[in-house]
């Protein structure tokens, strides 16, 4: 009785919108992208004896790339209702996610709301550390010089992470309110490309080892000009209900961020944040928070950012560390940025970056490094 007079419910309104819904033209197709290149090197570096690794063991530069493509459809229907859906897809091969989002939208004076594989809410409202350049930096840059990663727990650091990544979700984007805008996202399960059946399953499993599943996002942005005084400020949280296959009883994962940008002058300064809880398997809690500006004039930007992460039981290189003891680890960058604007579109960024990865333990690795790049970014 439950599934027909839902059945019947929707068809209702699906018959009282059609009237008003036809859509004056078909949907038009849009396709654009970005392309980001780049060489660095890396001058100057120390492994300690702990990182099992050798500096001759590491080529000291290196030639990055990586390219997007999008396709987007989008039509207006009479009722004012947009309607629209979007492919972004890797320009390399990746044997993991050769597709990086695919979403249907539906915007109108409700606000947006999404349906597919995406970012969740809290990672697509949030600000990271001020950069001059849309490649570098010392909050989650695209492209960075340091083997870090080698050494302990990463490259670098991160303060928009979240805890779902792609996943198929739903997404809500309220409209602005006086420069304020909220959003919600809720993910049933952490697994992105979902189709019809899984391992014989027409729903999903619920036995992914530490997988978080039944993920919600919050987010709240608040934007407003004062007189040639832009502000910016805003946070959010992540929170996993159900940490599945979990024989060590780790608590469900949390995330929480906060982020601040003023702007006047051609300055631009903020601060970002982000506290991740209970990640993985164990009960490991990371914290990363950073600064930095940037000012710019004419085709020159110029910026200057540094970040510290926080690492609880760290996983080392080599395997070294347990869910039980592991390792500690701060990691400090600093970093240099310029762009030059050659054109609409078109820019060259370089950076000049320096890292210290510290273990609180005796058996933990150590790294420090110094390394620089050049490179472009093209939007098309």
């Amino acid at each position: 009785m439950k599934h027909l007079l839902f059945g019947s419910t929707a068809l209702v309104a699906i018959g009282l919108l059609a009237p008003a819904a036809q859509a004056a033209d078909g949907i038009a197709l849009h396709i654009g992208g970005r392309y980001m290149g780049a060489a660095g090197i890396v001058p100057s570096e120390d492994f300690s004896a702990s990182s099992d690794i050798d500096n001759n063991d590491v080529r000291d530069y290196v030639f990055k790339q990586d390219v997007r493509v999008y396709f987007e459809g989008e039509s207006t229907l009479d009722n004012g209702l947009q309607v629209g859906a979007r492919v972004d897809l890797r320009g390399q091969t990746d044997t993991e996610d050769q597709i990086r989002d695919v979403y249907a939208y539906f915007s109108g004076g409700f606000g947006e709301v999404r349906f597919g594989d995406t970012a969740e809410a809290y990672t697509q409202m949030c600000y990271l550390v001020p950069s001059a350049s849309g490649i570098f930096g010392a909050d989650s840059p695209n492209f960075n010089f340091s083997n870090a990663g080698i050494a302990g727990a990463g490259a670098t650091n991160g303060t928009c992470y979240g805890i779902d990544s792609n996943s198929t979700k739903v997404v809500y984007f309220s409209p602005s309110f006086g420069g304020f805008q909220f959003a919600a996202s809720f993910t049933p399960d952490n697994t992105e490309d979902t189709r019809n059946t899984v391992n014989g399953a027409a729903t999903r499993l619920r036995n992914d080892p530490g997988q978080n599943s039944e993920n919600l996002g919050l987010a709240g942005t608040f934007k407003h000009d004062f007189n040639g005084v832009s502000l910016v400020a805003g946070g959010g949280t992540s929170m996993s209900f159900n940490k599945e296959a979990n024989p060590d009883n780790v608590s469900d994962a949390r995330s929480y961020n906060g982020y601040m940008q003023v702007g006047f002058s051609g300055f631009t300064l903020g601060a970002s944040t982000e506290l991740r809880d209970n990640f993985g398997d164990t009960s490991a809690d990371q914290w990363v928070y950073g600064a930095g500006g940037t000012y710019n004039w004419d085709a020159w930007t110029v910026g200057l950012g540094w970040t510290h992460g926080d690492y609880e039981k760290v996983i080392g290189a080599n395997g070294v560390g347990t869910a039980e003891g592991g390792f500690n680890a701060d990691h400090d960058i600093i970093s240099a940025t310029a762009s030059y604007a050659l054109g609409p579109g078109i820019q060259i960024d370089g950076v000049v970056e320096y890292s210290d990865y510290h273990s609180r333990n005796a058996a933990g690795p150590d790294y420090q490094g110094v390394g620089a790049g050049l490179g472009t970014l093209i939007t098309f």
